[in-house]
């Protein structure tokens, strides 16, 4: 099975999916994907998590922790645009379990400064005990846009700053975006945790039914650019849901203005009922107070380390926590 990933044991799949072993059986027969002989399988615990977060059954885990990083799509408008101060901090290591080589690199990219309304102050870089103390900043280059990028060797480095976010939801003007919306919202598709090398193959997965939001935004611009309005796609974190790199689309209106489409939340209806109404209108182009951009778009990386052989050995951890608003 290409990208099955087993490493989740019986006893842990059935708890996740919060089924007893018969039932556990009973989806093997009918199809769940596992390797192993019967009663000793083992699962893939992305199949697991998407099983459980569509099960409706609303006593696993993965629903709870879900309903609650999305509670928050249930604020009021003004909630969902107020401007918002969080404190960022993103890091790489190491992940060889060789360890790190000497020739170790690493690249992270900062939060983009002036978007969307924003501001990013104290902005720091530091590199890891062993490391080159000297981190540069740069360009990713024109086709990533004005994105920089904090870059150090050793086998670390972290960044932080501290943001403030603002949401805005301006009324789209083409009729063509809006109908483009509607195209897509009557896709039906749905949000599936994916091996990384399909999050962003919207040709694999459209067709299918199910994106992530990667995919999904590439799939949103290919639709935006056949009707002639300009599109790009755009990478960075959500407050709150700080361990996911999140994807969304930049649309030039026919007012001039650029406006963010977010396809997430989309996707993600079904699980997020009583929504603020806001988010799923698609005469909106709502941006949430809690997007933080980069200059990336869909397929680049946030953070990269590299060592030895060149692979990635990268283990990232991003904390985005929110700070009390000066007065």
């Amino acid at each position: 099975m290409e990208h099955h990933r087993p490493d989740t044991d019986r006893r842990s799949a059935a708890a996740m999916l919060a089924c007893d072993p018969s039932t556990l059986s009973a989806l093997v027969r009918y199809g769940l994907p596992c390797t192993g002989e019967p009663g000793r399988e083992r699962f893939d615990s992305r199949d697991l998590f998407n099983l459980a977060l569509y099960s409706g059954t609303g006593r696993t885990a993965v629903e709870r922790n879900v309903a609650a990083a999305l509670a928050w799509t249930r604020a009021s408008c003004e909630e969902l645009i107020a401007p918002r101060v969080s404190s960022f901090e993103l890091r790489v290591d190491c992940a060889d379990p060789d360890g790190c080589r000497p020739d170790a690199r690493n690249a992270l990219a900062r939060p983009r400064k002036g978007a969307y309304g924003g501001t990013v102050r104290n902005v720091r870089a530091r590199p890891a005990a062993g490391g080159n103390r000297s981190v540069r900043a740069r360009s990713a280059g024109a086709r990533q846009g004005a994105a920089a990028t904090a870059r150090s060797s050793g086998p670390a480095l972290a960044l932080s700053a501290v943001l403030r976010t603002v949401g805005d939801c301006p009324v789209l003007r083409s009729r063509g975006l809006r109908a483009v919306l509607r195209e897509f919202m009557g896709a039906e598709l749905r949000w599936l945790r994916l091996p990384e090398a399909l999050r962003d193959d919207a040709d694999r997965l459209v067709p299918r039914g199910f994106a992530g939001c990667g995919a999904a935004s590439r799939y949103l611009e290919r639709l935006c650019r056949e009707e002639g309005i300009p599109a790009t796609t755009r990478i960075g974190w959500v407050v709150g849901l700080p361990d996911l790199v999140h994807a969304w689309l930049e649309v030039e209106d026919e007012d001039g203005v650029t406006k963010v489409i977010d396809p997430s939340f989309a996707l993600l209806s079904d699980l997020i009922p009583r929504a603020n109404p806001m988010l799923l209108d698609p005469g909106l182009g709502f941006r949430t107070n809690r997007l933080v951009p980069t200059g990336l778009h869909v397929g680049g990386d946030v953070a990269s380390h590299s060592c030895g052989d060149g692979r990635p050995h990268a283990r990232v951890t991003t904390r985005i926590v929110p700070l009390q608003l000066a007065p």
